[in-house]
């Protein structure tokens, strides 16, 4: 898969994961490449902190049962409003290929 293509897809499934529930990252990195097994972690966590950095998610740190302290992430509004958009920039995309007989 092209390599822009895959990084916009990868935001927009990592911001869809962090919108549905507050979660670590090592959940979301086992999410994501369950689904896309050829994408390396570290993909995940520069989008993860690129996401940050741009204020569409915030962490926290929570104690965790088994080791050392956990980040976990969630949406902040402007995450929102960025997954919202591209969604509907997504769904215009899919049904564009769509009407050209692209399945």
């Amino acid at each position: 898969m092209d390599t822009q293509l895959k990084k916009g897809v990868l935001g927009m499934c990592i911001l869809q994961q962090i919108a549905d529930q507050e979660i670590y990252g090592y959940e979301i990195m086992k999410l994501i490449q369950h689904e896309f097994p050829d994408i390396y972690e570290g993909s995940i966590y520069a989008v993860l902190r690129r996401l940050a950095a741009d204020g569409c998610a915030e962490t926290v740190l929570r104690p965790s049962d088994t080791g050392p302290m956990r980040k976990y992430y969630h949406i902040t509004k402007v995450g929102q409003q960025l997954l919202n958009d591209t969604l509907l920039e997504w769904r215009q995309l899919r049904e564009g290929v769509k009407q050209l007989g692209i399945e």
